[in-house]
């Protein structure tokens, strides 16, 4: 882990965590911690339920049993969340027919003074061009490379990323590990759900496994 610069300590604390969807047990009895400054990879074929843990996480969906706290405070959709954030959940929306700057600026007023400048400057960061062009007319990446401008552009302090890497070319993806490094560096906790191990194991402090409902660090799935 590099060294980051003097921002509070963000910590989630999940314990006993239990989901079931539709009377299916999705997620069963999970414990454990993700403390700042750090990257945290969650693995694990399609279907097996990380976009479920990571609305779990968010207050999204509703527990069978346990708790997830933030720096102490249990996790309420009818509170306010307790630090910000900032995450891609499945599929990143956005407004056709308006183009990405439009968009972020929207999605940045509703809780902050985003301007014109924060907004050019987060496309910038992400690869994107600050033009006219509607998010129709957008290819699969450059919408990837937008949800991914949305998720950092309030300087939000927990990522959570789901399939990040979708759509994403080489180069997008080398420039996803840089930024993501980047991002820790400078104090914040990221959280990530992949199907991809090896690029994981790049970039993530630590990673876990997400099977049968529960989640094993991956150095112990190696040694048992």
């Amino acid at each position: 882990m590099s060294q980051s610069v003097d921002k509070p300590k963000i910590q989630v604390d999940v314990v006993h965590l239990a989901v079931t969807i539709k009377r299916k047990k999705i997620l069963d009895d999970i414990s454990l911690s993700f403390v700042s400054p750090n990257i945290y990879g969650i693995v694990g074929p399609n279907g097996t339920g990380k976009s479920v843990f990571l609305k779990a996480l968010l207050g999204f969906i509703r527990l069978a049993s346990g708790s997830v706290k933030i720096n102490e405070v249990q996790i309420d959709p009818r509170r306010d969340f307790p630090v910000s954030v900032g995450a891609i959940i499945e599929h990143p929306g956005f407004i056709n027919d308006m183009n990405g700057h439009d968009n972020l600026l929207a999605l940045g007023q509703i809780r902050s003074d985003l301007t014109d400048a924060d907004v050019h400057a987060v496309m910038v960061k992400v690869g994107l061009p600050d033009d006219k062009k509607p998010v129709s007319d957008y290819s699969l990446g450059m919408i990837q490379r937008l949800g991914i401008a949305q998720a950092i552009m309030e300087d939000q302090q927990l990522i959570v990323l789901d399939e990040p890497t979708n759509a994403l070319d080489r180069e997008g993806i080398a420039f996803l590990t840089k930024l993501l490094k980047e991002l820790r560096d400078q104090g914040k906790l990221v959280l990530i759900a992949s199907h991809d191990l090896l690029w994981l194991q790049t970039l993530a402090d630590q990673t876990f496994e997400l099977t049968n409902g529960q989640l094993h660090k991956i150095e112990d799935v190696m040694q048992a």
